[in-house]
């Protein structure tokens, strides 16, 4: 009952956070929990360091990511970009991959009037420059632990953050191979040919651009420390680099902080905390046990299923990572916990709800449903290998 009242307010396009809230409340209610105790969960859920931890991280990238725009890295990134590449294909790839670094709320409009520059005069569709648009701004997003939906999963899972990374990282490099057939059967366009000089500037400037983010990466991927520490790191770098002052600091947080994406996430730890304290997914085992589907391919659905009726990454990750944690406990495994999250995300990636994809269409005024038919063959393939890594533990 829980489960459907959720989905059917969120097609109502009702905001993530409250809804979730309104879900722990109904669950409470159903299992005669007393005001008190739902209180006491709540509370329990606010002050677990695991929640505390996710909304520092999600607070230092939205600073780290607010910073890069004012202070013009990611222009330096851009034009470096359009320089250093003469295939403007590429460029038209590199453009919305590279904006995607930072996980913007509908990002891709940032990136489509650039990727509409690249493709200026060179008989390329509007569809086609929206699925190019839209598709490769999502690389990053199966295991870059920059997004929340990579940091959900793993708080949720309790599965350390690097091995999921790890394990998910190929599939980032999967949709880059998938989308390929596409982007090739693009016509090619030459950028003008720029000198040796003029190459090592842009070369440079990419450099300067994107440096604030590889050492973010770099710290937490190979040096290990915690993302919020080493975002955190980056971010005082910069504010000393760029002297901000006290006033100035309380300005940038005023413009860079969103509250709704906290709130987001602080409803979906309350949920998990309700779901486990009132015992509510007891009886999913044994029933999963009754089904004459094989669990793996219930929770795949149900991922699926939520990520195409939200188009929200941390929808499909805080409504059904409780649910698949607390119905299988020590049995939860890798393999499982990557197959769902591929699941859901290609059920995001495939929602007309997705704002990138709503955005996207609008802006090139492409038709949604061929862009769809181009998206639907490369989202399958990704489907069918996350299924078969599962079943063969890959």
């Amino acid at each position: 009952m829980v489960f459907i009242l959720i989905m059917v307010l969120l097609m109502r396009r009702a905001p993530l956070g409250p809804v979730m809230l309104g879900g722990s409340v109904l669950l409470a209610i159903l299992y005669r929990t007393s005001p008190g105790a739902f209180l006491g969960m709540v509370w329990r859920a606010t002050q677990n360091p695991a929640t505390i931890e996710l909304l520092a991280i999600l607070t230092s990238i939205m600073l780290l990511e607010h910073l890069l725009g004012k202070e013009g890295y990611l222009e330096k990134m851009l034009k470096g970009l359009r320089g250093l590449f003469q295939d403007r294909r590429v460029i038209m790839a590199l453009i919305p991959a590279f904006i995607g670094l930072m996980p913007s709320a509908g990002g891709a409009i940032f990136s489509a009037p650039l990727v509409g520059q690249a493709a200026a005069s060179g008989g390329i569709a509007a569809e086609e420059k929206s699925f190019v648009n839209y598709y490769y701004r999502h690389i990053w997003e199966y295991f870059l632990p920059l997004y929340p939906g990579v940091l959900l999963a793993s708080r949720l899972s309790g599965l350390p953050l690097p091995h999921l990374i790890t394990a998910l990282a190929p599939y980032g490099l999967l949709v880059v191979l998938l989308g390929l057939p596409i982007l090739w059967r693009l016509p090619p366009l030459k950028e003008e040919e720029e000198g040796p000089g003029e190459r090592l500037i842009r070369a440079k400037e990419f450099f300067t651009g994107t440096l604030p983010i590889l050492v973010v990466l770099a710290l937490s991927l190979i040096a290990q420390i915690e993302v919020g520490l080493a975002v955190g790191t980056v971010v005082a770098v910069l504010l000393i680099r760029h002297r901000y002052n006290p006033s100035k600091l309380w300005h940038l947080c005023r413009e860079a902080i969103t509250v709704k994406t906290l709130v987001l996430v602080w409803g979906i730890m309350v949920f998990k905390q309700v779901l486990v304290d009132t015992k509510a997914v007891e009886s999913l085992p044994p029933l999963l046990g009754r089904l004459p589907v094989p669990g793996f391919l219930v929770f795949g659905f149900l991922s699926f299923l939520v990520g195409m009726l939200t188009g929200l990454m941390a929808a499909f990750v805080g409504i059904t990572f409780p649910l698949i944690t607390a119905s299988m406990g020590d049995q939860l495994g890798l393999p499982l916990v990557v197959f769902v999250f591929i699941a859901g995300f290609t059920g995001t990636m495939l929602s007309p709800l997705h704002l990138c994809l709503v955005l996207t269409v609008d802006f090139f005024k492409a038709d949604v449903r061929k862009v769809f038919r181009l998206l639907v063959g490369p989202e399958i393939a990704l489907m069918t290998i996350a299924l078969l890594g599962y079943l063969f533990r890959i």
